[in-house]
């Protein structure tokens, strides 16, 4: 019997039907999928597919900043375009919802649809680019513009920001990266 994640549709029909060869369609709908943080009142209206551009666009930089070779560079922008594609087909899940069994099928579609598109994850870049992820989510915090008239709500987008700040700081505890090299990236290219 097959699994039931085999049976989500997508837009190009149901998954095991399609996860080895998906289209265009299938792609870009992460440019459909409300980032979690956006449903949550926040509004900003950030979807999956301007995350991971945003995660790739920093890639970039990261590279520069670090003096990646080229094709370090470039792995690591692939990878961070396609970091969230399996929320194409599952959506945004906040990380407190991820228990072991959605972790194993969130990582089984994202291996799925890269192995489809030929794309080789690379463990030595894992993690920069979740440092970079991270960093994308700061970034997309700030452009967050909850109603002036509603301090509570801007206070609350202060106190996500200053959380995600120290979520960055303890995984770079947690990898042994150094924290004042990453903040002053983020100083040096982002607008905070």
């Amino acid at each position: 019997m097959k699994s039931k994640v085999d049976d989500i549709f997508t837009p190009q029909g149901r998954l095991s039907d399609v996860k080895n060869n998906p289209n265009i369609d299938f792609l870009m709908n992460i440019f459909s999928i409300p980032r979690a943080f956006g449903v949550s009142g926040f509004g900003g209206g950030w979807s999956v597919g301007q995350h991971s551009f945003a995660t790739a666009a920093l890639a970039i930089y990261w590279a520069k900043y670090n003096k990646f070779s080229d094709e370090k560079r470039d792995k690591l922008v692939i990878l961070a375009l396609l970091h969230d594609i399996h929320e194409s087909v599952t959506g945004d899940i906040l990380p407190m919802f991820k228990t072991k069994e959605v972790k194993k099928n969130i990582a089984k579609i994202q291996s799925d649809i890269l192995k489809s598109l030929n794309v080789q994850d690379d463990l030595s870049l894992k993690t920069d680019l979740k440092i970079i992820d991270m960093i994308a989510f700061l970034y997309e915090i700030k452009q967050v513009s909850p109603n002036l008239f509603q301090p509570k709500k801007l206070e609350l987008a202060k106190k996500v920001l200053l959380k995600q700040r120290q979520n960055i700081k303890d995984y770079c505890k947690e990898k042994n990266v150094s924290y004042s090299l990453v903040n002053k990236f983020i100083t040096s290219y982002l607008t905070l």
